[in-house]
């Protein structure tokens, strides 16, 4: 039993050992590589780059910075509303709310509405007056409202200053009738006209008149006054334009006319042209004498002169609208108009039913082509400076009332 377990035992080791040496054999031959084939190399390539995760910052809705550009608007939403445009009309842009223009204004206005009540026809845009100050930027904003809600051209503005504000700053593509002459800063610009009395203006028309009578040497006399030299002005710059030479001028001062007289028989002038308002016309002529012909401008008839100045003025020749110069003309009955004793309110209602005229001519015509005859300031065309010349009528002042000459001819505007 003791040689049997002993031979047990001495078994058990072998095999143990056995077990030992195939453990070591199999542990050798994993760890030695195998030799790398000699007909293809292996090439290693660089790994890629990889792109960058984004970092996401996740925040609430409403700490969301508001967008810089318009926001669409959001589903449902009703787009902003464009301006308004109510059909077509004539925008009378005129400042009834400025004291100092009031009664003017007013008196245009009667006459577009006038001209509007007589002659409109259908399909002819209405009136719509838009009330303003005499401030420039004022005038101004009533000008765009009145053009985004659909006005189709513009009567006015009145002022020289504002006239000259909106040639500056408004953009507009229709006719734009201003009340008053261009400044030499006004910036012209296409569509816009001037369409005014300038005393200027008619002392220039004066000039052509007082050469077609066959004067050669005309003598200016000048009296006190900013009217008077605007006169004064206005008719040399006329003479120039005809004849190419200025006239001769007498400076009237203070009240002491007594040697006027010898200074125009000494000038060896052949009539005169009266620089004046009414009052000192009526002290300067008296001493003019009877020997020459006497001009003026219109400004000589301001409305109910009595019969003793009509006396000291007698004789006086000058140029007026047809509204003034022929009143008994059956045509003007048709606008109702009751006539006062001032002159200059009637040229203003004449001006403005001849705006008004305008205004719907040049919604059709080019401006070169338009032509009024029977206008109530005179016969009006428009130069190519966008000036509206105005044609006047020649008058004479009588002891009985200022009067038409028999078939009177009419004087045509200088060239500008």
């Amino acid at each position: 039993m003791h040689a049997l377990g002993l031979l047990a035992r001495r078994c058990r080791r072998l095999i143990a050992f056995a077990l030992y040496g195939a453990v070591l054999v199999a542990a050798s031959g994993c760890a030695s590589s195998p030799k790398p084939q000699t007909d293809t190399p292996l090439v290693l390539q660089p790994l890629p780059t990889p792109m960058p995760t984004p970092v996401v910052e996740l925040r609430p809705l409403q700490d969301e910075a508001p967008p810089q550009s318009t926001p669409l608007p959001e589903a449902g939403a009703a787009p902003t509303p464009a301006p308004q445009r109510g059909p077509a009309f004539v925008a009378l842009l005129l400042p009834t709310q400025s004291k100092s223009w009031r009664t003017a204004a007013e008196t245009i206005r009667a006459g577009v509405l006038s001209a509007e009540r007589t002659l409109s026809a259908s399909g002819m845009p209405q009136v719509r007056t838009v009330d303003t100050s005499d401030n420039e930027q004022d005038i101004l904003a009533a000008f765009q409202r009145a053009q985004a809600e659909g006005a189709v051209a513009v009567i006015g503005p009145l002022t020289k200053t504002a006239v000259s504000y909106i040639a500056d700053n408004a953009q507009f593509d229709f006719p734009v009738i201003a009340l008053n002459s261009f400044s030499e800063e006004t910036l012209r610009r296409p569509h816009l006209y001037s369409f005014s009395l300038s005393v200027e203006t008619e002392a220039q028309q004066a000039a052509r008149f007082v050469a077609e009578q066959g004067v050669n040497r005309p003598v200016v006399v000048l009296a006190d006054g900013v009217l008077a030299k605007r006169m004064a002005q206005g008719f040399s710059e006329g003479w120039r334009l005809d004849r190419n030479t200025l006239p001769a001028t007498l400076v009237v001062q203070g009240t002491d006319y007594t040697g006027l007289r010898a200074q125009l028989d000494s000038s060896g002038a052949d009539a005169i042209f009266l620089a004046a308002d009414t009052r000192n016309a009526r002290r300067i002529r008296p001493f003019l004498g009877n020997m020459l012909p006497v001009f003026a401008t219109s400004q000589i008839d301001p409305g109910g002169l009595g019969a003793t100045a009509l006396v000291d003025l007698a004789g006086i020749r000058f140029l007026d609208i047809p509204w003034l110069a022929d009143p008994d003309n059956p045509t003007y009955d048709f606008y109702k108009r009751t006539r006062g004793k001032s002159n200059d309110l009637e040229r203003l209602f004449a001006l403005g039913v001849d705006a008004w005229r305008l205004a719907m001519a040049l919604r059709d015509t080019p401006p070169g082509n338009v032509r009024i005859d029977d206008g109530l300031t005179g016969r009006l065309s428009i130069g190519p400076d966008g000036v509206v010349q105005r044609t006047l009528v020649p008058r004479t002042l009588s002891a009985g009332r200022a009067d038409l000459p028999p078939e009177a001819p009419l004087v045509e505007p200088l060239p500008q």
